[in-house]
């Protein structure tokens, strides 16, 4: 049923994810009417669509979560070091039925078209189901990695067996057993999907284009004296993961020698100890070797160290040296591409039903009535999975028909480069307010902890507005574009400047090549931010 009047409202948010939830609670303590719009049928975001087999966050659970919440911190236990997709989303049902939220979230009301009112100052919104709002304030949680992209292959359309994209994963769980099963893609969902589906299938043919590092999550449980050791912590860890970079989002139990190497650069070490921190990174699990070292991504010799010591680990657990080369990274550098973390992953290619297809060579050409067809050669297949990743940090926004001053859409002021001002504002789109968008830290850091900064500054800000008469914010074009020479600038004289990936928009067809995310860490960023704010929020303009 669709309302035939506009509802108007002082604020509507998009996306029913962390961000998304965390913003509606904020907006409505501050006395504001407001709507969070989510496309699916629950809360989520994008742990709401990725429920594929193995999905679950390489973050450690402890971390990946609120906190600005002391009810939800003392009644919620996590059961695992990193928690499984289902986890996830309990957790955020929790959130919203603790904090009595989902009566003013809209389920399956995907945005559809956003009009910026000049005259009246306000939002026109437009839902695919034919609802309409009218909203002060536009904030924008869509999601950082929300639009998934299925692979660039021609025939798609051709195949008669069973096809999955990773991000539109069913809600009825696929059945593998005795099956003939194709995964495209090796990034994090791929890593993660590939052990489990070939513990089913008859037979598992994985094409690989570009392979990435990988690390063991060294997963388990966590046990009652870990829960008490958290209780009792987690307000120093939490006050150093905001104030410091020693710390990252999968070293909550690393001991303080491990911690300490963040601190200093690779060659204050010998080789020999250089190796030794790397084994004991390997060991202790998860995304920790990003940080062994402070200066990883700018000393190139020390990177191609790194990236040796990662793809001996390959060669040491793969048994065929031809399948062991095809899933070894070459010519791209450590970081420039998202670490992958996962169980299993290396070893289910010992298996002997499992084959790996590399495609960089000779790429996949088309789908097939029957499969997909490389080099000429046609795989036959009953089900395909393509693991094939996002259209990160704009996708989530281009999609919609979104129209600002002078009917600007976003989609085009974004054709050439990701302008943003902080990651927060877009210049010519008054009153639109980003969470987790480009030229923000978002998919370089812990997200939840991003988002959760960000939240608290949209609406310090939306209140600044509201005590001083203020109705509108747009963003000053110049100091748009000093911030984004800034998120430019971050990455010169690093590894980064040699990203082939979805961190410059490469694995999406006509994308704008450039870096999508602040690459200056958290606490930079914050400091930025906070510096805006103090200035009475410099670089904005408002009215």
């Amino acid at each position: 049923m669709t309302n035939s009047e506009p509802i108007v409202l002082d604020a509507l948010v998009l996306g029913g994810g962390f961000g998304g939830i965390h913003m509606l609670h904020q907006l409505r303590e501050m006395g504001l009417t407001v709507v969070a719009l989510e496309a699916g049928t629950g809360v989520g975001g994008a742990w709401y669509w990725n429920r594929y087999p193995g999905a679950r966050c390489d973050i450690e659970s402890l971390v990946y979560c609120y906190s600005f919440s002391p009810i939800i911190d003392d009644e919620w236990s996590w059961t695992e070091r990193y928690a499984t997709q289902p986890e996830i989303v309990r957790y955020i049902n929790f959130v919203c039925d603790r904090l009595d939220l989902r009566k003013d979230i809209c389920f399956n009301s995907r945005l559809v078209k956003a009009t910026f009112d000049e005259e009246a100052g306000f939002w026109t919104l437009h839902t695919e189901n034919g609802d309409v709002y009218r909203a002060r304030h536009f904030v924008s949680s869509a999601g950082p990695i929300s639009e998934p992209i299925w692979p660039d292959i021609p025939g798609r359309e051709k195949f008669k067996g069973e096809i999955y994209h990773t991000a539109k994963w069913p809600q009825q769980e696929p059945d593998f057993r005795g099956k003939r099963v194709g995964v495209i893609g090796t990034g994090s969902s791929g890593t993660q999907l590939i052990p489990l589906v070939a513990e089913q299938a008859k037979h598992l043919t994985v094409f690989v284009r570009t392979p990435n590092f990988y690390a063991n999550a060294n997963n388990r449980p966590l046990t009652d004296s870990d829960q008490a050791w958290w209780m009792q912590n987690r307000t120093r860890i939490r006050e150093r993961l905001r104030t410091s970079e020693i710390v990252g989002s999968g070293d909550v139990f690393m001991n303080e020698e491990m911690l300490a190497t963040r601190l200093r650069k690779g060659d204050e070490y010998s080789e020999n100890e250089r190796r030794e921190i790397l084994e004991k990174r390997w060991q202790f699990g998860g995304a920790t070797m990003p940080r062994a070292f402070v200066d990883i991504l700018t000393n190139h010799e020390l990177n191609d160290e790194i990236s040796g010591f990662l793809r001996a680990k390959i060669a040491h657990i793969i048994k065929d040296p031809a399948t062991a080369e095809i899933m070894t990274p070459r010519n791209i550098y450590f970081g420039t591409k998202r670490i992958c973390v996962g169980t299993n992953f290396y070893e289910t290619f010992n298996r002997p039903n499992v084959t790996a297809v590399g495609v960089k060579k000779t790429p996949i050409e088309r789908f097939s009535e029957k499969g997909l067809v490389v080099d000429g050669k046609e795989h036959e297949f009953d089900v395909i999975i393509c693991a094939s990743g996002f259209d990160a940090l704009t996708g989530a926004l281009t999609v919609i028909d979104i129209h600002g001053v002078d009917g600007k859409t976003i989609k085009d002021v974004w054709s050439k480069g990701s302008d943003t001002y902080l990651g927060i504002g877009v210049a010519g789109f008054p009153n639109l307010h980003l969470i987790g968008g480009p030229g923000s830290p978002s998919v370089l850091v812990n997200v939840v902890m991003a988002n959760e900064y960000q939240v608290g500054w949209i609406s310090r800000r939306i209140k600044y507005m509201r005590d001083h008469g203020l109705t509108r914010v747009d963003v000053d074009p110049d100091y748009q574009a000093k911030w984004s020479q800034t998120v430019k600038d971050v990455i010169q004289g690093t590894v980064l400047v040699s990203a082939d990936s979805w961190y410059v928009g490469t694995n999406v067809p006509g994308k704008a090549k450039g870096i999508l995310a602040y690459a200056g860490g958290m606490v930079n960023y914050k400091q930025a931010c906070d510096a805006a704010a103090e200035r009475k929020y410099e670089g904005f303009v408002f009215s």
